[in-house]
């Protein structure tokens, strides 16, 4: 029989809307009082401990769509799940690791440092209209458009397609990443409308590239080959969707977390602008302390026992890593922002052969804003304290982030 904790979350629903401004105590309680704890809502485990949570990353099964097409059967949304089960993040070997093989080979021809110049030259520019007027938001100003406009330049989305791009793409990263945990049939159908439309776009801008290749990221991606093998339609579409989203809305949070974590910690602050060689080392805190991506799923693929609780065939495992990166045992004093901490082992981008695509693109456009940030702008101040964060639980930032700043 599962247990769980019963009265301990009454009334508040796990990672449900009453989380969304601050669900680190409700993680906290979890990894004190029952880190494998069975939600019966949710019909998951729930793991909080970053030896627990590193375990199901590496040993369970990625395939979360078979049980989500049992959960919703209906057969409007196949498509959708179709292009789902063809992420390479929602495959087990060995199909995971040959269409990731081919989309690091598409990579390799398009490598991240080449575009440090192109990044900061877009930083400078989102940063100019702020400085003049002495206020913006943050998000919707800056933090994310950088990444939109970066990754669909990576890519090779047309400038004139970018703003539905970003919302078939930001439609499809709320069903991507909660599908299999919280979700609502609104969002589902949205999330394929989306899709099909991208689909559709997708297809002809392959037609064209086998005719014409470009020099790009999507070009590589239809002209990937290895071994004989080349991504299919349905993998290339949702392969693309997938690499758009990895640089697309993570890092518009891993900007808009840490730069309110830095402004309400000023005494870090000052530390970064005494010695912006830190910068680096902070982004990798900031990724620690208020993570991007609260959480991954797993499926167990046998029957087996984590913590002391028996997990069964089939059951859904969700590894929370916001509550990893938050556990005393591999973080001393893990509550507080501390911009020089190391050794700084976080699973924001997960860990494993799964480990994100897009982690080395998110580094570097975080240490190039940052960077430019606190050399640009000599006050940053934080304009509100009525922050709200947006409805993607899983996905965690701020639907708006005003800001008062000058040179």
């Amino acid at each position: 029989m599962k247990t769980g904790m019963g009265t301990m979350l009454a009334g508040s629903r796990l990672f449900g809307a009453e989380m969304h401004e601050n669900p680190y105590p409700v993680y906290h309680e979890l990894r004190e009082r029952d880190p494998v704890h069975w939600d019966e809502a949710l019909r998951a485990w729930v793991l909080t401990r970053y030896e627990d949570v590193s375990w199901a990353l590496t040993a369970l099964s990625s395939d979360r769509v078979t049980r989500a097409r049992d959960r919703f059967q209906d057969e409007a949304l196949q498509p959708l799940f179709n292009v789902l089960a063809t992420l390479m993040l929602q495959r087990d070997e060995p199909d995971h690791t040959r269409i990731r093989s081919l989309v690091q080979k598409a990579f390799l021809r398009t490598t991240v440092e080449k575009w440090a110049d192109s990044i900061q030259r877009r930083v400078r520019s989102l940063l100019e209209a702020g400085l003049r007027n002495g206020q913006m938001d943050f998000m919707w100003d800056f933090a994310v458009p950088l990444p939109v406009l970066v990754i669909s330049e990576i890519v090779g989305v047309p400038a004139d397609d970018r703003e539905r791009v970003k919302q078939w793409c930001d439609d499809f990263a709320l069903v991507a990443t909660n599908f299999y945990a919280n979700i609502s049939q609104e969002q589902l159908q949205r999330g394929l409308h989306s899709t099909m439309a991208f689909r559709t776009y997708l297809a002809a801008q392959a037609e064209e590239l086998h005719r014409a290749p470009r020099d790009d990221l999507l070009s590589s991606l239809v002209h990937a080959e290895e071994e004989g093998q080349r991504l299919t339609l349905d993998e290339l579409l949702a392969n693309a969707l997938l690499l758009l989203n990895a640089g697309n809305e993570t890092t518009t949070n891993l900007l808009g977390n840490g730069l309110v974590a830095l402004l309400q910690h000023p005494e870090e602050l000052r530390r970064l602008r005494d010695d912006p060689t830190l910068i680096p080392t902070a982004v990798e805190e900031f990724l620690r302390y208020d993570s991007p991506v609260q959480f991954m799923g797993r499926i167990a693929p046998a029957d087996g026992e984590c913590g002391g609780k028996r997990i069964q065939r089939g059951d859904l495992v969700l590894a929370v890593l916001a509550a990893a990166n938050r556990d005393p045992s591999g973080f001393p004093d893990p509550d507080r922002l501390d911009v020089t901490r190391q050794p700084n082992h976080h699973l924001a981008f997960g860990h494993g052969h799964h480990y994100c695509a897009g982690a080395p693109l998110a580094r570097l456009e975080g240490h190039i804003a940052f960077t430019t940030l606190l050399a640009e702008c000599q006050t940053l101040e934080l304009g509100t304290t009525e922050l709200r964060h947006h409805e993607n639980f899983n996905l965690r930032g701020y639907s708006n982030l005003p800001i008062r700043l000058s040179a």
